[in-house]
């Protein structure tokens, strides 16, 4: 069997409103869907999402693809290893390209196999994978009525963006606390953007309310500054942008700096790489739960049988899919008390709806992810002093 063909298709989702965060207002979902096409007919599905959708089709279409046209799709290391010498220069956004091809080579490596992709990644230790009610930043009162509405679908955690203003958070944290009761775990992510003595302001104003853990408080690459935050707080820290690539969490590690790895299989260059990141915390005794860059079902999907084969995913993981105004895949994802079960299907278990891909990839615009059309005075910033 042989590669013939690399095929790709920017798209972006729409949001069904503008959702803020510390870093702008979100408004869609873009993403680059990977097929792999081979001489015998099997196609395998990726996806590849990160900070830039424009440059990261570039780095597959013209970059990557011409390594793999003619290659057996089963040369699974040897491609990736050539592809990461390629781009060792600029590494981080090749991850991502990367991220979406190695994805389509373990679809097509399931489908080859005629077994799930979990099943390649070491064998599945759990049937249903659980997922929180994902909070952006709004009023209290409309915190409060999308928390309710998570807890009565069967949510068990909640996370809560913050970082733009400590009383307001505060407000807007111990609104939901008082709203879903003591048991509902509750998660905050600043996103990077608090300096140290601000993160610890900030946590000691709002830990009173019962907080699970705090996402990334700080800088991404001020790790001497998470780790102080980390020993003058009593709630764990999540390591989020700083926990991009196996070479962070060595250094992580090393600090003591946190409790807890946000995983990206974006980010750390596909999902082999992402598990090299669990495996290395499995050793050191941190947790891990997943991010989200806004996949569609396909990298959800994705997320989904890399979590499932792992004994180190105890908590909630994140998705942005209740936010978009649909999905590609012919089969929608379904939540039942915001778990999903984990497919035993060939690959990773779904089929794409050429009809929604060509729909949402028609007029493909970037979109700023650090912008906030609300408030066009708006600048980002991180480690700030509020």
């Amino acid at each position: 069997m042989k590669i013939t063909a690399v095929k790709t298709q920017a798209i972006k989702i729409p949001f069904f409103k503008g959702e803020k965060w510390s870093g702008g207002t979100r408004y869609s979902a873009p993403s680059l869907i990977v097929q792999i096409e081979t001489d015998e007919g099997l196609i395998g599905i990726g996806e590849s999402v990160g900070p830039t959708i424009p440059v990261i089709e570039t780095v597959v279409n013209k970059e990557f693809a011409p390594f793999l046209i003619g290659r057996d799709p089963l040369e699974l290391e040897g491609i990736l290893a050539q592809l990461e010498e390629y781009c060792v220069n600029w590494k981080q956004i090749g991850y991502y390209g990367m991220a979406g091809i190695e994805m389509a080579l373990l679809d097509l490596r399931g489908k080859i196999f005629n077994t799930p992709v979990y099943n390649l990644l070491g064998g599945k230790c759990k049937s249903e994978v659980e997922f929180n009610g994902y909070i952006f930043i709004d009023t209290p009162d409309n915190n409060v009525k999308e928390a309710v509405k998570f807890v009565e679908n069967g949510y068990r955690e909640l996370k809560l963006k913050v970082g733009r203003d400590i009383a307001l958070d505060t407000d807007r944290v111990r609104a939901v606390r008082e709203a879903v009761g003591p048991d509902i775990k509750i998660r905050i992510d600043a996103n990077q953007n608090w300096s140290v003595p601000t993160a610890i302001k900030a946590i000691r104003s709002m830990e009173k309310y019962g907080l699970q853990m705090v996402e990334q408080p700080t800088r991404y690459h001020d790790i001497e500054g998470m780790a102080a935050v980390a020993r003058a707080v009593d709630v764990p820290i999540i390591a989020d942008e700083g926990c991009a690539t196996f070479e962070d969490a060595l250094r992580l590690i090393d600090q003591r700096a946190c409790a807890c790895f946000l995983v990206y299989p974006s980010e750390a260059g596909g999902i082999l790489k992402a598990r090299q990141i669990v495996d290395l915390a499995n050793q050191a005794g941190i947790w891990c739960v997943t991010g989200s860059w806004a996949e569609t079902g396909i990298g959800t999907m994705g997320n989904i049988h890399m979590i499932a084969s792992s004994r180190n995913f105890p908590f909630a993981n994140d998705t942005h899919l209740n936010f978009m105004q649909g999905d590609i895949l012919q089969e929608q994802i379904v939540f039942n008390e915001g778990k999903v079960a984990v497919p035993d299907r060939p690959g990773f278990g779904f089929d794409l709806d050429l009809n929604k891909l060509d729909q949402f990839g028609r007029n493909f615009e970037r979109e700023m992810v650090f912008y906030d059309a609300e408030d066009p005075d708006f600048q980002p910033r991180t480690g700030i002093i509020l």
